[in-house]
């Protein structure tokens, strides 16, 4: 479906695109609402790191899917939005992005651990340790984003707060310091999990080359992930050669990289697992 397709009016195409966004949302937070529900229903799950790290990927997804919902269909409607509110969605959508490659690196070291070392594991990944990460994960999410809005309170006058912008991804970013920050956080949080990905692939390669899928399959989540930090240079090597309405090229970028993978990766890890296949079963009617 061509939303730029000249007999569209404006307001049809608003319709349109937020049809197709809403439409994929659903199929995503179905198809993840079933690994919740199979998750807490059934017990052989709830003592097992593995798939507790898997299910607090599911509810971050989730989580940062709904803002990046919201934020689209405001910008696409709306268009302004009070600081406040943008601050807080916007607070919400960073954290869980940075989460996502710092939870995949666990999940994969908890795989290294489990098959390079299984004596060691029952010790190492008890459930305990495995929530206290998942804390510490939050945190250092937030760190960057904490900073952000401690300079953006030093730079801007009280009164900012009372007025409305347009909510999007730089909205934080007031210095160019802040847009260097940023990206070396994300060069240094993503090198981190690559880093991790490739030490546990190689390991689990020597150790057990049967059980190696799982962390490809965490690197390619990964890769899903990173692509969403590509869309601001997509977007301007696609105007550059493509003479269109900017906000076009963005509902394409955030329609294929940013929610289409999100789409993808549950099904990837999730359908896959032999013991989520075995209760989903029961949800799948068709």
């Amino acid at each position: 479906l061509d939303v730029s397709v000249p007999g569209f009016s404006k307001q049809t195409k608003v319709i349109l695109k937020i049809s197709l966004v809403v439409l994929l949302y659903i199929v995503n937070n179905y198809i993840n609402g079933m690994l919740i529900a199979v998750f807490f229903k059934h017990h052989v799950f709830h003592g097992n790191s593995r798939y507790v790290l898997f299910i607090h990927l599911v509810f971050n997804d989730m989580l940062d899917i709904s803002v990046l919902l919201i934020m689209h269909i405001w910008v696409e409607t709306i268009q302004m939005m009070s600081v406040p509110l943008c601050y807080f969605l916007m607070a919400i959508a960073i954290t869980t992005t940075y989460n996502t490659p710092l939870n995949l690196g666990v999940m994969a070291l908890e795989r290294y651990i489990a098959i390079c070392k299984p004596l060691h594991h029952p010790k190492i990944c008890t459930l305990r340790r495995t929530y206290i990460i998942l804390g510490i994960m939050w945190l250092i999410s937030f760190i960057s984003l904490a900073s952000d809005i401690i300079i953006v309170f030093n730079v801007e006058p009280l009164s900012f707060f009372c007025t409305e912008i347009t909510c999007v991804s730089n909205s934080f970013l007031q210095t160019e310091a802040q847009s260097l920050k940023r990206d070396l956080m994300i060069i240094s949080y993503f090198a981190l999990a690559w880093l991790t990905m490739a030490f546990t692939y190689i390991h689990i390669v020597i150790t057990a080359r049967s059980a190696y899928n799982t962390v490809l399959l965490h690197a390619i989540q990964l890769t899903l992930s990173t692509l969403m930090f590509l869309v601001p240079l997509v977007d301007s090597i696609w105007l550059y050669f493509h003479k269109q309405d900017p906000k076009d090229v963005q509902y394409y970028t955030y329609i294929l990289i940013i929610l289409f993978p999100r789409l993808l990766s549950p099904l990837i890890y999730g359908v896959r697992e032999e013991n989520f296949r075995k209760y989903l079963k029961g949800y799948m009617k068709c």
